[in-house]
């Protein structure tokens, strides 16, 4: 009888594990010339480009591009909601729980504001980021 305890509450917390934890997204980075740094939030996210930064998709972010004899450059990354997925989702869950409209409904919105907090309705844009960089000097 032990056994299955101990094998079931094995499977729960690695259930537990890997369900928590906030959604990221990797935003591939490029420049020319290549080699810059990246900062994202102002920490430094990658040492050289090209690379790719991973962001939590709750949130938007500053990325900071430096290069030494290059104009420093920033682009804002935006979290998007996405609503298609959200609705899928909370129609998918009340048609198994009942498939009633008022399930549906109620399992619906219960999945949009789970996954408005989780941060799992929304995608990060640009998904991918190409900066040419001006030498020092040569602004215009």
């Amino acid at each position: 009888m032990a056994r299955p305890i101990a094998l079931l509450a094995t499977l729960a917390c690695l259930v537990l594990a890997c369900g928590c934890g906030v959604p990221k997204q990797k935003i591939p980075v490029s420049t020319d010339p290549l080699g810059a740094t990246v900062y994202a939030d102002g920490r430094k996210a990658c040492s050289s480009t090209p690379c790719a930064v991973s962001l939590d998709r709750t949130s938007d972010h500053l990325l900071t591009i430096v290069k030494e004899g290059y104009v420093q450059e920033e682009v804002v990354i935006r979290r998007r909601f996405k609503p298609d997925r959200a609705l899928r989702d909370g129609i998918l869950s009340g048609i198994v729980k009942g498939g009633d409209p008022e399930t549906v409904a109620a399992e619906t919105a219960r999945e949009v504001d789970e996954q408005e907090r989780s941060g799992e309705a929304y995608e990060l844009v640009p998904p991918i980021v190409t900066i040419r960089l001006t030498p020092a000097g040569k602004e215009i």
